[in-house]
């Protein structure tokens, strides 16, 4: 595991003790911190936002990339005493972390932490002050992120819950926390995983969430501050060309200078992005719990593209059957848009896999599916080598279903043994090679990098780093035509 040392944190400890328990279930007390403003090191998706952990709902969750360290931290809006906080985890938690207060100004007092984080419901008895309260996570149970349903800070005495900044609704999915990957079928020398992936000549499998692999923040005390805004880059402009992107410091500025001639959030919604001139969004109904009527009219607003479900074929992420996903898919062709097909994590070429009984199921039905959707992470590290084997699975699968095909989530990440990154000379130099060669194939309509955002800390696959500045694989890729 990583480790990231904190600069000015206070190592006191003020004496916390852990108790084993449930939440306070109808309790008459609110918490503090229900509400009020939240921030986080990172977010694995859009829907799963720092606000949705402290949002009062047992359905909704922040969940982070896949690194450490993460933490989340809500600010109570002004100096209070804290008796109790109440970490209710989802199954990605840590089993390394500290519980910290601040009243400002980059200095951390530690009022408790611990080593040996089972996850579950954990109720925290501390006796502390301040104004903001932090979860620093230093080392996770899995290889996924970390991920809390809710992150509840009981003061003495209530406070008046204050709107959420980013206000959750229910309509949102509740992916675990970490979408995984499998290993892509295709042939392939090294198998590599990430998020969704499809089978490549060399297949790739990865069980890596939605933005995850992506970039972490180093932890701030307080607000966050405004990002250095991106240059004036010049980039290269294609209709193929598109990205996944998610929240993060600068995303818009880095979206405009990236570009892009599209994007996508993995939701119906823009999720705060503004949409440059150059580029459109490309909505998304990412699970069964997604198909609202609701979510439905966002999507058909959105533009003449619907992006079908997100991975069906992992637990980890939508996970559907092939007859749950063919029970909705009429409401999904209803909105009158070109469909593209789920995306499945791998196999995508393989006989009776997922995608080629959805295909069957649809084609018996009479159902429209208008372009196959594809995910692809490779493990061969070597340029060349992950060039074709990227093309071989996509050939593989035009040549079964023989329609057009978006690649909406692909880089080099290799899952097949933990998570391991190229080097980013490594990274941009298949960028370059990769988009040459997507471009150069008629049947593939459109691709998208995962993702947009980088890590300013941690090897990962993004463009842009939150001061604005474009990473080796971002210049990759404003460069791509």
């Amino acid at each position: 595991m990583r480790r990231t040392a904190l600069a000015g944190v206070l190592a006191a400890v003020l004496g916390a003790s852990v108790t084993g328990g449930a939440l306070p279930a109808g309790a008459a007390e609110t918490p503090v911190s229900q509400g009020r403003a939240a921030l986080a090191s990172s977010s694995e998706r859009g829907d799963l936002s720092p606000a949705a952990a402290v949002d009062g709902r047992n359905d909704t969750r922040w969940s982070s990339r896949f690194d450490d360290p993460q933490w989340l931290q809500v600010d109570l809006g002004r100096p209070t005493a804290i008796k109790k906080i109440v970490l209710n985890w989802e199954h990605a938690y840590a089993t390394a972390f500290r519980i910290q207060t601040s009243d400002g100004g980059g200095r951390w007092r530690t009022v408790h932490r611990t080593t040996a984080g089972k996850g579950g419901v954990q109720t925290l008895d501390v006796s502390a002050t301040g104004r903001y309260v932090r979860l620093h996570a230093t080392e996770r149970s899995s290889r996924y992120g970390v991920s809390l349903w809710e992150f509840q800070v009981f003061g003495k005495g209530t406070a008046s819950p204050a709107p959420s900044a980013t206000p959750t609704t229910s309509t949102v999915p509740k992916p675990s926390s970490t979408p995984t990957r499998t290993p892509t079928s295709g042939p392939s020398a090294t198998p590599s995983r990430t998020p969704g992936t499809g089978p490549s000549a060399t297949p790739t499998t990865s069980t890596t969430p939605r933005p995850s692999t992506t970039p972490t923040r180093t932890p701030t005390s307080g607000p966050s501050t405004p990002a250095t805004p991106v240059p004036e880059v010049p980039a290269e402009t294609s209709a193929k060309k598109g990205v996944g992107v998610w929240q993060a410091p600068g995303v818009s500025a880095a979206l405009a200078a990236s570009g892009a001639s599209w994007y996508y959030t993995w939701a119906p919604h823009h999720n705060g992005v503004t949409t440059p001139a150059s580029a459109e969004f490309v909505p998304m109904i990412w699970g069964a719990a997604s198909v609202t009527d609701q979510n439905l009219a966002q999507a058909k607003a959105a533009g003449p593209y619907l992006l079908g479900f997100n991975e069906p074929d992992l637990a980890e992420q939508s996970n559907m059957s092939v007859e749950k996903a063919l029970s909705l898919w009429p409401r999904l062709t209803a909105t009158g848009q070109k469909i593209g097909s789920p995306a499945v994590a791998y196999g995508g070429d393989t006989p009776g896999g997922w995608l080629d009984r959805f295909m069957t199921g649809a084609s018996q039905k009479g159902y429209r599916v208008d372009f196959i959707t594809l995910h692809w992470y490779g493990g061969d590290f070597r340029t060349e080598a992950a060039v074709g084997q990227l093309r071989s699975y996509i050939q593989a699968v035009y040549e079964r279903y023989r329609k057009p095909i978006w690649l909406t989530e692909f880089a080099l990440i290799d899952f097949s043994n933990g998570v391991r990154f190229p080097t980013d000379a490594q990274q941009a130099a298949f960028v370059t090679a990769s988009t040459k060669m997507l471009a150069s194939l008629p049947y593939v309509q459109r691709y998208a990098w995962f993702g947009l955002p980088s890590s300013d800390t941690e090897p990962n696959s993004g463009l842009f780093r939150s001061n604005g500045a474009a990473t080796a694989a971002g210049r990759a890729f404003q460069a791509a035509g």
